[in-house]
């Protein structure tokens, strides 16, 4: 997945949890040799997609980061969120690792963040809510790395009647996929969280496709795709009937 590209949405995006947030002399730290290792607060800036003092109070301590661009800008460093904010204590890459039970099954998390399929929903902060049973072979012969999926809620009509309101969507969070068309992501657009089929255009735009025909097409050509983050592809998806 081309996390360099698609840059995150703005401050607006919802900020990283209390529980998972206190200032202290190493998170500053580790946020500083981010910040550096990009090249300075306005680099910084712009691949985070904040304004330099909404990132320099990030640093300082005086307001907490918001997740998907704390991720983003992070992952441009070679680390992760979870590095920024645990140290050494993270999993490797800043997964998080689910346990596996007897090598049979994976505990894959279920995340905080409900994908709107609709007009959008504000990012809401990646807390593991809890965790559901999926078989470890099974998710390997679907072509995913069991330590790097998790599960989204979808809420909204605009995927109806393939993906519809209420959904439990199993999400490939793999970093270095290759961004398909024709496939469902998980995509966060200036702030809003969104489920939408892509399709990828010759001149370079990405078109976002609704099943449900009352939600027209949106194109996001080059002046916007740097609010344009995909944390992840969409696998599977089970729903009560």
């Amino acid at each position: 997945m081309d996390w360099g590209r698609f840059s995150s949405p703005n401050e607006t995006g919802k900020s990283v949890p209390t529980s998972a947030f206190e200032h202290n002399e190493e998170i500053a730290g580790r946020l500083k040799a981010v910040i550096d290792s990009v090249g300075g607060l306005g680099r910084a800036s712009d691949i985070a997609g904040v304004s330099n003092d909404a990132l320099a109070k990030w640093r300082d301590g005086k307001a907490r980061p918001a997740f998907f661009a704390l991720a983003t800008l992070a992952r441009a460093a070679g680390k992760s969120a979870d590095w920024v904010l645990l140290g050494d204590q993270a999993t490797p890459e800043g997964t998080r690792a689910p346990a596996v039970m007897a090598d049979d099954f994976t505990l894959v998390p279920r995340l905080g963040v409900e994908a709107s399929a609709g007009h959008g929903l504000v990012a809401l902060a990646e807390e593991v809510t809890e965790r559901l049973a999926f078989k470890t072979d099974w998710l390997r012969e679907m072509g995913l790395s069991p330590s790097l999926v998790g599960l989204v809620t979808c809420r909204g009509d605009s995927q109806d009647p393939v993906i519809k309101d209420g959904a439990l969507m199993l999400v490939d969070m793999r970093p270095d996929q290759v961004i398909r068309s024709g496939c469902f992501y998980v995509i966060v657009l200036e702030g809003d969280v969104l489920v939408k089929l892509i399709n990828r255009r010759t001149d370079g735009t990405i078109e976002l496709i609704s099943h449900n025909a009352a939600y027209p097409k949106e194109i996001i050509d080059s002046q916007r795709l740097d609010k344009l983050t995909i944390p992840g592809r969409v696998v599977w998806a089970g729903q009560k009937l």
